[in-house]
């Protein structure tokens, strides 16, 4: 039984694969999706990759699993945690990769460069 309001558990294996995005050296494992349309995912960029510039509706929450990047002035390493509030604009980018766990619970906006 389920009482009202109450989610379901939710599981993903290791084995998930990674799902190219359409930008060139990005890939992502969605983990959970929020009804707002956020989600938790794990983001993989390959070297020298970048993820376009963006704004958050929401608060955003950043953990860096291995390699480093840069987001906005903040240079990150591996086991770096980053709160960044909402409405706050950037564009990750790294030159050795990396894999960061990120957590947002709406959507991002895309902004054109």
């Amino acid at each position: 039984m389920n009482p009202q309001n109450v989610k379901e558990s939710r599981f993903v294996s290791a084995d998930k694969e990674w799902k190219p995005l359409p930008f060139e050296g990005v890939s992502i494992k969605t983990l959970y999706k929020f009804e707002e349309g956020g989600s938790t995912v794990l983001i993989k960029m390959e070297p020298n990759s970048s993820f376009p510039l963006h704004d958050h509706p929401a608060d955003e929450e950043v953990y860096v699993i291995e390699g480093e990047c840069r987001v906005g002035k903040y240079s990150l390493v591996k086991g770096d945690y980053l709160f960044t509030s909402q409405h706050t604009i950037h564009a990750p980018f790294t030159r050795e990769g990396c894999i960061l766990l990120a957590r947002t619970t709406e959507a991002l906006k895309f902004l054109k460069q």
